[in-house]
């Protein structure tokens, strides 16, 4: 590919997983981890894909439903860059199963064995910021903005 084409193929983008965690703090501005997740966003090349589970939508639009409740601005519109919807499909579901993943992701629960599955089938770093990931490391690619700038 030519030097300073922004145009390529799925190949040559590095693909990063994000989970509703990131996606919040990344957004909301008065976030206590906003200022290190948007750096984070913000400091990916142009090619950084950024894969989101269907899931994640519903996380995120849940969490600006509870800060309506308690009086607060909610942000309902959802835009990222180079963003690749991932669907939980059948085949997610058989693959998962297949890998017995639901046993080895065990201490998981809800959305967040979503993000791991999804990171283990698909062979790309998932970026959070809940740190129950962390005993995962070895199966999976973990990278957390927060957690990881205090090692």
């Amino acid at each position: 590919m030519a030097s300073g084409s922004i145009l390529c193929s799925m190949d040559e983008m590095n693909r990063l997983l994000v989970d509703a965690s990131f996606l919040i703090s990344a957004i909301r501005s008065c976030d206590s981890n906003h200022i290190v997740c948007y750096s984070f966003f913000q400091n990916q090349d142009e090619n950084t894909r950024w894969v989101v589970p269907t899931i994640a939508y519903f996380e995120y639009q849940a969490s600006q439903s509870r800060l309506r409740r308690e009086g607060k601005k909610a942000y309902r519109d959802l835009y990222i860059p180079n963003v690749e919807v991932l669907e939980i499909s059948t085949d997610l579901i058989r693959k998962t199963a297949e890998l017995d993943l639901a046993n080895v992701f065990d201490s998981l629960r809800g959305a967040d064995l979503v993000y791991a599955c999804v990171a283990r089938i698909e062979g790309i770093p998932l970026v959070t910021c809940d740190r129950h990931f962390e005993k995962y490391r070895d199966l999976i690619t973990v990278i957390n903005p927060v957690y990881d700038r205090t090692k």
